[in-house]
């Protein structure tokens, strides 16, 4: 949701079988100027870090910081994650690795998780599987998709609606939000004169008014709860209005990036986007993880050779043995 000029940020994430990690991260930028204590990603002087630059043909310059790490596990990944102290300082991550042993394959999965920002609705309550997959598709890749054939109808049928549903999802996901914390408030201390029952029943038309009308949140209250509700209700109101607010600003102010991720073997399933150069990518911004979870996971398999030799050799063993009772027999 931010737009702070900063430098573009690539995380590139190249899983090994043994679950170590090593970990790039790109930064590109118009300037010569990298602080890397206000990078999107935790990254500091102990990477081996190289830098570069390119001119381009019509005479731009275009700035490259490469750091890279090499990590024994994804807990090396999670101690950064939690000591980050850079321009994502409130969004929770963390990176998980699991191996699966099949005897004729082993299976991998590697997964980047964000936790969500507030209690709303899950954007697929609102949005069309279609509106879905350019909800959470990279920039870059939704700039490619426009300069296709089809760009007319994709705009259209999916860019459109999905850009008028957005706001409407958006302020239903902060209502939900506050009501939600009104409720557990009220559960938590009975003493607190709140109607909670009308407060839900009226969840739809209060974020419709908040979105449509040019009232603030005090006067929506009143109008839809009574005069003077929100004055009665003031302390706690403000206190949630407060908190909620603080949340949202976690995904409002989230500065975004993009996850690369390589996987040990044959790539069998993803969330992920495919680019242009074959890659698995996925963009990491406020939206995508303001009222749900953002995991951004990817599974391989590699073949066990030894495990179909042993195999191959077992099946024969046991073969020339019927054959040679068989013979017996005979």
């Amino acid at each position: 949701m931010s737009s702070c000029e900063r430098p573009d940020a690539l995380v590139i994430n190249i899983v090994h079988d043994d679950g170590s990690i090593l970990r790039k991260i790109i930064l590109t930028h118009t300037k010569d100027e990298f602080d890397l204590n206000d990078c999107q990603v935790p990254v500091d002087s102990t990477w081996n870090i190289t830098r570069d630059y390119n001119i381009s043909e019509k005479g731009d310059t275009t700035y490259t910081l490469t750091a890279v790490k090499e990590f024994e596990s994804v807990e090396g990944i999670n101690n950064l994650y939690a000591n980050y102290e850079g321009s994502n300082p409130r969004m929770k991550r963390k990176a998980e690795f699991r191996k699966k042993f099949r005897w004729f394959n082993t299976q991998y999965r590697y997964t980047e998780h964000v936790d969500k920002a507030i209690n709303g609705y899950p954007p697929e309550d609102f949005f069309t599987d279609e509106e879905l997959d350019f909800f959470y598709m990279p920039d870059k890749l939704v700039e490619a998709r426009l300069q296709e054939a089809d760009s007319t109808s994709i705009k259209e049928n999916i860019i459109e609606p999905l850009e008028e549903k957005f706001e409407l999802w958006l302020g239903s996901s902060l209502v939900k939000a506050m009501i939600g914390k009104i409720t557990d408030t009220v559960s938590a201390n009975p003493d607190i004169n709140i109607n909670i029952k009308i407060l839900q029943e009226k969840e739809e038309e209060i974020a419709e008014s908040l979105l449509k009308s040019d009232l603030d949140e005090v006067h929506v209250l009143d109008s839809l709860l009574g005069k003077g509700y929100y004055e009665s209700n003031s302390v706690l109101l403000d206190t949630i209005f407060s908190e909620v607010e603080r949340e949202f600003d976690v995904a409002f102010s989230a500065h975004k990036y993009m996850i690369q991720t390589v996987m040990p073997g044959q790539l069998i399933a993803t969330n992920g986007y495919i680019d242009d150069s074959g890659n698995v990518v996925w963009e990491v911004e406020g939206d995508v993880m303001l009222s749900t979870d953002y995991d951004m996971w990817a599974e391989s398999k590699e073949r066990n050779t030894w495990a179909w030799i042993v195999t191959g050799v077992f099946v024969l063993f046991v073969m020339t043995g019927l054959i040679l009772k068989a013979l017996k027999i005979l």
